[in-house]
This record gives C-alpha cells, sequence and structure tokens, in this order.
C-alpha cells in the first residue's frame, strides 16, 4: 500500500477506536440516545455540505425510504446499542466485540444473496466465536453479558447493513448516500431522546467527547473511509476493522483505567484473526488464454 493511503488506514483506526473512549467519557453525563443522536448531528452537516459541494446529493431522489431502512439497520441502531452497551462494560471491550463484524457478514451473507461460507472461512468463524467466547467468560455478571449483548448485535447490523448497501445503492455516490444515512440515523435518534431525555447539560469533558465523536469520529471519519475505498479498494479498506480494536483496547487501558488481562488480550487476538479468516476473499482463479495451433499446409 503506498504511504499516503497507508497513513490514512492508520488515522481512520485510531479514530475509530477512540470512539469507544470518547462514548465511555461522553456517558459520564448524559445519555446513550444524547450521545448517539449529537454524534449524527454535526456529522449529518458536514458530510451534507461536502456532497452538495461536489453535487452528490442527487442520486437520493426516490430513495429516501431504503435509505431510512438502512440507516436503521447499519447506523442509528448499532450506534445507539453501543452506546446502552458501555453503560456495563469496558469501552475496550466493545471495540473489540464490533470487530465480530465480518464474522456475522460471513454467516449472512448467503442469505443476501452471497457466497458460501469455504472452508477458511469457517475456520475464522469457530476462531472468532472462541474468541468472543473468552471475552464473554471474563465477564461474567449479567449486566456485563447483557453490554456485550448489545454491542455484538451492533456488530450484526453493520454486517446486514454493508451488504445491503452493496446489493441496493451501486450506483449512489458515497458522500451523497452518506449524506442520507446520516440524516435518517438522526431523525431516527429523535424519539429516544425524547424518551430517555438528558436531566441537565453534560460535563464540559463530555461537551468535547461528544463534539470529537461527531465530527472526527463519525463525520470525517466516514469521508477517510470513502477516500481509501477511492485510492485502494475495499477490500484494503477493510483491513480498519481489524486495526481499530487494537486501539480501542490501548486507548481504554491507558486513558480511562480499564483493566486488561491476558484473557482479554487472546481473545482479541482470535476475534480479531476470527474475522481476518472469515472476511478474506479468494483470489480469482487466471483464466486460461487460448494459444492458436497453426493450420497444416
Amino acid at each position: 500500500m503506498p504511504l499516503r493511503p497507508l497513513l490514512v488506514l492508520l488515522t481512520l483506526a485510531a479514530t475509530w477506536g477512540g470512539s469507544y473512549l470518547l462514548i465511555a467519557v461522553a456517558l459520564d453525563s448524559t445519555t446513550p440516545a444524547t450521545v448517539t443522536f449529537l454524534r449524527f448531528l454535526p456529522a449529518a452537516v458536514l458530510v451534507a455540505l461536502l456532497a452538495k459541494s461536489r453535487g452528490q446529493l442527487r442520486g437520493l431522489r426516490g430513495r429516501w425510504r431504503a435509505v431510512f431502512v438502512l440507516s436503521l439497520a447499519q447506523q442509528a441502531g448499532p450506534m445507539l446499542l453501543i452506546a446502552v452497551g458501555e453503560r456495563h462494560i469496558p469501552s475496550g471491550l466493545a471495540g473489540t466485540l464490533v470487530a465480530a463484524t465480518p464474522l456475522w457478514g460471513a454467516l449472512l451473507a448467503p442469505a443476501l444473496g452471497g457466497p458460501r461460507p469455504s472452508r477458511a472461512t469457517w475456520g475464522g468463524l469457530v476462531v472468532g466465536i472462541v474468541g468472543v467466547a473468552l471475552l464473554l467468560g471474563a465477564n461474567t455478571s449479567g449486566a456485563a453479558l447483557f453490554g456485550c449483548a448489545l454491542v455484538l448485535l451492533a456488530a450484526v447490523g453493520y454486517a446486514a447493513g454493508a451488504a445491503w448497501t452493496a446489493r441496493r445503492f451501486p450506483d449512489v455516490p458515497r458522500l451523497g448516500l452518506l449524506t442520507g444515512v446520516l440524516t435518517a440515523s438522526t431523525v431516527w435518534l429523535l424519539p429516544p431522546v425524547l424518551l430517555d431525555p438528558p436531566i441537565g447539560l453534560p460535563s464540559a469533558s463530555g461537551i468535547a467527547a461528544i463534539a470529537a465523536l461527531g465530527l472526527g469520529g463519525t463525520g470525517l471519519a466516514f469521508v477517510l473511509m470513502y477516500w481509501l475505498i477511492g485510492q485502494v479498494g475495499p477490500e484494503r479498506t477493510t483491513l480498519v476493522t481489524y486495526l481499530a480494536p487494537v486501539f480501542a483496547v490501548l486507548y481504554g487501558t491507558l486513558l480511562h483505567d480499564e483493566p486488561l488481562t491476558a484473557l482479554a488480550v487472546l481473545g482479541l487476538l482470535l476475534v480479531v484473526g476470527g474475522a481476518w479468516l472469515a472476511g478474506r476473499r479468494p483470489r480469482p482463479k487466471p483464466v486460461p488464454v487460448a494459444v492458436p495451433v497453426p493450420q497444416a499446409a
């Protein structure tokens, strides 16, 4: 990978890995619904301005119903589940469990019109499931298991949303589609905010965390992701899925005093390794070229 895309890939992984720590900081002074709503609102405005300046909003005409369904499955629902889950589990654990997204993607692929799992994919699924089991075993309380289940469910939404995006919106400009998804997610999150309103204003650290989460971890991060896809393709861009959990664990351990055990490290390695195996795509076989045989005189 060239140097510039590599630096963007590492920046994206560090940014997304830090999102889980920012959520944990923001939750100290406000509700999960408020955190999620406020992270989408500035991101939607930022991306909409970029998309409009490049004329990429026209592809959304007549597709808003599908965009609202996609936003609920891929963004609004999963991010709210992660925020609620982080009330019960450390931020590093949440970032690790989200890395199981390729595992769910491999399992859901046949039902969504994709390829059947290969032997390597099944091996990755087994390894990843063992890693998830180790992580769950290290958090045996009922509240922690509930939080883990919510984050794993969010990973299912990410996997299903990604597969459906490829099938339903292949011709919509990326920034235009992202604008629609972020805008629809903001609308979806209004009812949860009204049902669980914040008691008061977030603290100064909470406001800073939400601002960084919205502008950096949501808006700018997605723009970088789509730029990276255009430069090196979607397959290499998925490497961020395996790097972000490492940053999430480092941030949580060093900056938030979250415990780091040998069992958790082993679970992290197995989940990331299993996700990498399950998410691999076999290289296309070379097509044999027919060599013309000279005719006899």
